[in-house]
């Protein structure tokens, strides 16, 4: 099975990623066009290249933006068995996220700050537009809320039952028990 996840940044789509592979034995290939992530971070190639052929067994994670190869989204989805497409219905609570990831790091546990820049707002509004307009033009694309994903056990679990993905009871129980549980969450309010 081959799952294509795309999201916006600060959706919970690496929470998903880990925990999907995790539970379901499957492999990762994490935001492969984030430059940054890759160059700057992991100091690294990236695990997959365009022209690469996509593997079997595996969960490939898109981060729409603007350091990314959207392009490659739109030329490529239809070579996954199931295409997931995760966002934050509360935009308010990206653009909080947005702006508090830019200031202590995208993988930090934090206080958050309250206000919203302007690089956020037109950051997190270019990412929704491409994203709704990916969504309603392309089939067989399962639109995900995080609010469904990590508010309560009872959503969760019936959210992910509706994916499509081949997922047991005790998968999803330990899905939501070390990914999705609020208590994983990086915001420390």
């Amino acid at each position: 099975m081959r799952i294509l996840l795309l999201g916006h940044g600060r959706c919970g789509s690496t929470s998903l990623q880990l925990g999907l592979s995790d539970v379901l034995k499957m492999d990762n290939i994490i935001e492969p066009f984030n430059t940054h992530l890759w160059d700057v971070i992991y100091e690294t190639p990236p695990p997959f290249l365009d022209g690469d052929i996509i593997p079997d067994n595996v969960i490939f994670k898109n981060i729409i933006g603007p350091n990314f190869n959207n392009q490659w989204v739109i030329e490529n989805y239809h070579k996954f068995d199931v295409v997931l497409l995760l966002m934050r219905a509360n935009i308010r609570e990206t653009l909080i996220s947005h702006t508090n990831a830019k200031l202590y790091g995208y993988s930090h546990k934090y206080t958050p700050v309250d206000h919203i820049t302007c690089e956020s707002i037109e950051y997190v509004n270019g990412n929704y537009n491409w994203l709704f307009n990916f969504y309603t033009s392309t089939p067989n694309v399962k639109l995900i809320w995080y609010e469904d994903l990590y508010s309560n056990y009872g959503v969760s679990s019936k959210t992910i039952k509706s994916l499509g993905i081949p997922i047991d009871d005790f998968q999803v129980k330990a899905l939501w028990d070390n990914y999705l549980n609020p208590r994983h969450r990086l915001r420390q309010t």
